[in-house]
């Protein structure tokens, strides 16, 4: 198999530059993306690393060995860099020539560079903790980004978010901090526990390669999404919406089922985003419109947690189920749900992602069926300042609206139906105009409607 080396034109820069520093011993050193936590058992997985050097002189050469939970060593011809070599903050990119391949369960990889001359060999080795899965699901990628209307950088980095957005297997939460779309509390209780002094600010999966260091290099996000997009999940969440525009009541069910079981705590969180959403924004164009926007956890800043055990079971469905009663400031039209599974070691920087799934809030449970005849009645008709609304044999929560005959809703008002005693409307004050109006009454299944009058 014919070894593969890419270099960066960071790496081209750099290697054009010699820098005089003290002559002392090489220092090679290696850094990674990362390697995938859960890979599909029986594949090839390539092993990627970045050799670098961690001072002066420069190297020329150099060899990297890989080698699966303490088997057999996998190494490589050693590899000659040619013009200035390798020097202080250069690197060069290492596809290895022999790709991991894995049976089902928990692994360790141990990657090393070894560097004739190389004396300090405390940075030489990256060491994975991963798990292969002989059945898996497709991953989708979780960005949980901070931005706030002043971020002299936020317009582009919004631009490189929006963009990400567009693959379905991509979610993105954007994270409103000290502006004023950031009246979500427990999204900012979430957000702050990272402790970040910085906007923009990216974390990807909570941590999914094994930290939750932010990023502010918006510019290298689409890359760490292309990483993480290496691995695959072992969970598969199902998740069913429901949106009542009567009420503005919420609900929502979201499922994992486990193909492979993995000991710790699990969490389950359903995201509310709202796209389209006109507000502040310095450095951006008039107009400028937020999407993506964090609304609300329904699972709260920890999400749900006792309802998945230590040890989930293989194939056996988890279900949180929440419902929410969106804000009036909220366009329902433009509202979407992200759910995550999670798994915890305790700490924030111990929280990572293990799947995601995006899902618009549907509007269901609202149909044009009629309550029955005679169901609605709306009486005194002529009314002028009181109306008292009777609907047969309905209880719960409804939404009342009188329709201009030009189609404007000119009142709306929230009710709850008993089935036997009518609802007293008191319209001393309102805006309304003597005329014809349709009186509308929508519950959680069904509508009704009734002409009435007001008079002066």
């Amino acid at each position: 198999m014919k070894a593969r080396y890419t270099i960066s034109a960071l790496s081209l820069t750099a290697l054009q530059v010699f820098t005089a520093t003290p002559l002392h011993a090489q220092n090679a050193y290696l850094t990674g993306s990362g390697f995938p936590r859960y890979i599909k058992a029986g594949q090839d997985q390539p092993v990627v690393v970045r050799v670098r050097n961690a001072s002066s002189p420069a190297y020329f050469s150099f060899a990297v060995k890989w080698r699966l939970n303490g088997g057999a060593i996998q190494s490589m011809s050693p590899f000659t860099v040619g013009g200035n070599g390798i020097i202080n903050n250069s690197y060069w990119e290492v596809d290895h020539p022999v790709p991991l391949n894995a049976a089902q369960g928990p692994k360790t990889l141990k990657v090393w560079v070894e560097v004739t001359g190389d004396t300090d060999h405390s940075n030489d080795t990256l060491t994975y903790a991963f798990t292969a899965l002989n059945t898996w699901v497709e991953k989708s990628v979780l960005l949980e980004a901070r931005t706030e209307s002043w971020c002299p950088n936020c317009p582009s980095s919004n631009n490189v978010t929006n963009l990400l957005d567009d693959d379905p297997m991509n979610a993105i939460a954007k994270f409103h901090l000290n502006d004023a779309l950031d009246d979500c509390a427990e999204c900012i209780t979430y957000f702050q526990q990272y402790d970040q002094g910085f906007t923009p600010a990216g974390i990807f999966e909570m941590g999914d390669l094994g930290t939750s260091v932010l990023s502010a290099n918006h510019s290298l996000w689409a890359g760490e999404f292309t990483q993480r997009r290496a691995g695959v999940s072992p969970v598969e969440l199902d998740m069913t919406t429901g949106l009542n525009s009567a009420t503005r009541q919420l609900s929502v069910s979201l499922t994992a089922t486990y193909t492979y079981s993995i000991s710790g705590t699990h969490k389950m969180n359903v995201y509310l985003v709202e796209d389209h959403v006109p507000g502040p924004q310095v450095n951006a164009p008039a107009n400028y419109l937020h999407q993506g926007v964090m609304r609300a956890m329904l699972g709260g800043a920890n999400g749900s947690s006792g309802l998945i055990p230590n040890a989930p079971v293989v194939g056996t469905p988890y279900t949180a189920s929440y419902t929410y009663t969106v804000p009036d400031n909220f366009n329902l039209s433009n509202l979407r749900l992200i759910g995550v599974a999670e798994h915890s070691t305790g700490a924030a920087n111990g929280r990572h992602t293990l799947n995601t799934l995006t899902s618009t809030a549907a509007g269901v449970g609202i149909r044009d069926l009629s309550l029955g005849n005679n169901s609605l009645k709306a009486y005194p008709n002529p009314f002028v300042n009181e109306l008292y609304v009777d609907v047969k044999d309905r209880t719960g929560p409804a939404r009342l609206e009188l329709v201009a005959v030009d189609g404007r809703v000119m009142l709306e008002r929230n009710l709850v139906l008993n089935g036997t005693t009518a609802t007293h409307l008191d319209l001393n004050g309102t805006d309304l105009v003597p005329g014809a109006y349709l009186l509308r009454i929508t519950t959680d299944q069904s509508m009704a409607e009734q002409r009435v009058v007001k008079l002066d």
